[in-house]
């Protein structure tokens, strides 16, 4: 699975794209290196498709990115 992040939260992290290798479907929340962020504070979009919650199930082909919050103006 390819999961990339945008500023800030990749300053965080410290890393903007990381490979994760999974075994079987896992919800995004329960991914380790996410495991101290407050995902329903950013926009999830799953595969570059559509906006998905942290509750998703993904799987090992799945790409996610993870932005911040999009503000309207």
């Amino acid at each position: 699975m390819r999961l990339k992040v945008l500023s800030p939260l990749s300053e965080i992290l410290g890393f903007k794209e990381k490979e994760i290798r999974l075994s079987e479907r896992v919800r995004i929340k329960d991914i380790p290196e996410l495991s101290n962020i407050k995902l329903g504070e950013y926009v999830i979009s799953l595969n570059k498709v559509k906006v998905v919650s942290p509750e998703t199930e993904v799987e090992d082909k799945d790409e996610i990115w993870i932005l911040p919050p999009i503000d309207g103006g």
